[in-house]
């Protein structure tokens, strides 16, 4: 697998996995029931959309609204493939590093380490505490299954050729939200225990999202890379970009600090996502702008209200 790391703004970075090609697991062992049912998952959304009207259409729409929310930092932990105890060995033992992509004309490379090592460590807590949450609700939304759904016919004389949406006809979309949100926050969590290796307790190796990058960056398992290819990028896409500067949480409000500034933008996800030559990222960066460029853009706000009050 590779990893990128590719910066947003001067201060933040989208960090992503690039599994393995097919061609190269095919002697790999079977899909695990999980992946099975998220692939399934996958396919019936994907049905779902194609679809030009009615609930479906409707709950497909307000669901990507909804996941295009979720922060793109959860969804680059969920990029990650959880690994076991003794995979996480036997890579120790073998030294087998992996590439992390990035720009080095913009970003230096020992910021390259604290970069992932910030994005597992600080949404270890966080994702530990969502995914009880959003157990504890699973069970709360079962009912919405027995709440009857009827949907108005446009005539009346459709009455009798079509019967009316009973609660069995509608999935039991809350249920259904509540366990994707558990099952997203545990493979966010994953990631994590596979950088703290074998010491880990039994709960973080089965919550293991964040888990697998700290334990790439424990044990020195990383080799940063900077190609003609990537820096050649950025330079067409942001040749007036600042350079990426690692800002730690203590002094994220420090004034003297230069400002934070967008480096991608929001029609670049396309180009980057061709020129590295990884089709998923187009999604990942697509989301990532539009988040980062939205907080960026309500902190502006924010900040002249306050300077409106102060006058």
């Amino acid at each position: 697998m590779r990893i990128f790391l590719l910066p947003i703004t001067n201060r933040q970075a989208l960090v992503y996995c690039q599994k393995l090609a097919a061609s190269a697991t095919a002697n790999a062992a079977p899909k695990s029931i999980a992946e099975r049912i998220q692939t399934k998952a996958a396919q019936t959304w994907a049905q779902w959309e194609s679809d030009g009207k009615g609930w479906k259409k409707t709950v497909v729409t307000y669901g990507n609204a909804g996941l295009k929310r979720i922060p793109y930092q959860e969804w680059g932990l969920k990029s990650f493939p959880p690994s076991s105890q003794k995979q996480d060995a036997e890579e120790v033992v073998n030294n087998k590093k992996i590439d992390v992509v990035f720009p080095g004309n913009i970003m230096h490379q020992e910021d390259v380490p604290k970069v992932m090592l910030r994005l597992a460590k600080e949404r270890k807590t966080l994702h530990w505490n969502r995914f009880i949450g959003s157990a504890i609700l699973m069970p709360i939304t079962i009912p919405f299954a027995l709440v009857p759904v009827s949907v108005p016919l446009r005539a009346r004389a459709q009455r009798s050729l079509q019967p009316r949406l009973t609660a069995g006809s509608i999935p039991n979309i809350p249920f259904f939200y509540a366990a994707f949100r558990c099952w997203s926050h545990w493979r966010g969590k994953q990631v994590r225990a596979a950088i703290e290796g074998p010491h880990i307790d039994n709960l973080d190796t089965a919550l293991r999202g964040s888990d697998h990058l700290e334990h790439l960056l424990t044990h020195r398992l990383y080799r940063p890379v900077s190609t003609d290819a990537i820096e050649e990028l950025y330079e067409r896409i942001a040749p007036d970009a600042p350079d990426f500067n690692f800002v730690p949480i203590a002094h994220a409000n420090d004034p003297s600090l230069p400002k934070e500034r967008l480096i991608l933008t929001d029609k670049s996800h396309d180009e980057v996502s061709k020129v590295l030559e990884v089709p998923e990222l187009a999604t990942e960066i697509d989301r990532a702008v539009w988040q980062v460029s939205n907080q960026l853009k309500k902190e502006e706000e924010e900040a002249a209200k306050a300077l409106g009050k102060s006058e």
